[in-house]
């Protein structure tokens, strides 16, 4: 039996623990945004003495409905926001991982161009196909960088750190209506910065929305990105298929089994094994509880992480929960290797 979700239950408290806090180590920084878990995670990269911390935010969404409302609203959030775009520090970076409504909330990203400062402005970072779509917004073209799979950018930053983002594969599908299925690119994304001081780089991943499992097995491409990239001081991992189907636990029924999903949405079990494809050293879960249709629906996927994984997110090579709003450190460990043979 899981519990009912109420004022007392971990997800629901939402709040913005402060994220502006210099870090006192080579660290990142992590707050996760969304009600509940679906989208919307801000990352602050560690900070070089006396600079200003870079951050990044990925698939910012403050709508109610993850649907086009003119059309139809479906379920709305469960809970709000821990906060409004208002009271976010300054953001670096925005990096969107496709184009449906429950990652690609227009109206977040033109409030959060309009408040992007002259003298360090916000770069959008998208995949394929999606500059015309964030143009539309009022998002102007010069602070838009679309990219392919597996190319990337980098931008010199005080203090002679460097961050470089990265476009890389995922499997899902992308469309906000019913002619442009499959029309822009989908994709997860890796974000680094070296430190200047030291041997260490800050590596991050974000899998966007992503399925692990094709006909002839789990998808290469995520032990591609491991090899490539990894490992990761800290990954952002969907458990669940989010907005998707959510009506059916509304009208009080449950999928008696949901690996049709697979190739599109990673399964808490699945998304156990993503993460050591990619040689992720701490995960946390994302695409949860945010509109699922009922109190089972949005428990049932951290329930079965549980069961599924090795250790809880603090633990090397662990994976788990924390709060709307609350921010959490992870210490950088990798070595910078990009200058060795």
């Amino acid at each position: 039996m899981l519990p009912t979700m109420n004022a007392s239950s971990p997800l629901s408290q939402s709040r913005l623990t402060s994220p502006r806090t210099p870090l006192a180590i080579w660290s990142i920084r992590y707050t996760p945004l969304g009600s509940d878990m679906q989208s919307g995670y801000l990352v602050q990269l560690p900070t070089a003495k006396g600079c200003k911390a870079h951050r990044v935010i990925f698939d910012p969404i403050f709508a109610q409905y993850a649907y086009p409302s003119n059309i139809m609203n479906g379920l709305a959030r469960r809970l709000p926001p821990p906060c409004s775009i208002s009271q976010l520090p300054e953001i670096d970076f925005v990096v969107v991982s496709h184009n449906h409504y429950d990652h690609c909330d227009l109206e977040a990203l033109s409030v959060l161009w309009k408040r992007s400062k002259a003298d360090r402005p916000i770069k959008f970072l998208v995949p394929l196909g999606l500059k015309s779509l964030l143009m539309s917004a009022g998002i102007p073209k010069s602070a838009i960088v679309e990219l392919d799979w597996w190319d990337s950018v980098a931008y010199p930053c005080a203090g002679g750190q460097e961050v470089t983002l990265a476009c890389t594969p995922c499997q899902h599908t992308s469309g906000r209506g019913v002619f442009d299925q499959k029309g822009t690119l989908w994709s997860s994304w890796v974000v680094q910065q070296k430190s200047p001081d030291s041997d260490l780089m800050a590596s991050v991943y974000h899998a966007g929305d992503t399925g692990y499992q094709t006909a002839a097995g789990p998808c290469p491409a995520f032990k591609e990105i491991g090899d490539k990239y990894g490992p990761f001081d800290l990954a952002m991992i969907p458990i669940w298929r989010g907005a998707s189907l959510s009506f059916v636990s509304s009208w009080g029924y449950k999928l008696s089994d949901d690996s049709h999903l697979a190739t599109t949405h990673a399964s808490p079990e699945d998304a156990v094994l993503l993460t050591k494809d990619i040689r992720a050293r701490h995960s946390l879960a994302m695409h949860f509880a945010t509109w699922a249709g009922s109190d089972h629906e949005a428990f049932e996927p951290q329930y079965r992480l549980i069961q599924a994984r090795s250790g809880d997110w603090h633990e090397e090579g662990g994976f788990g929960v924390i709060d709307i709003g609350e921010s959490v450190v992870i210490s950088v460990a990798r070595p910078d290797t990009s200058q060795r043979s």
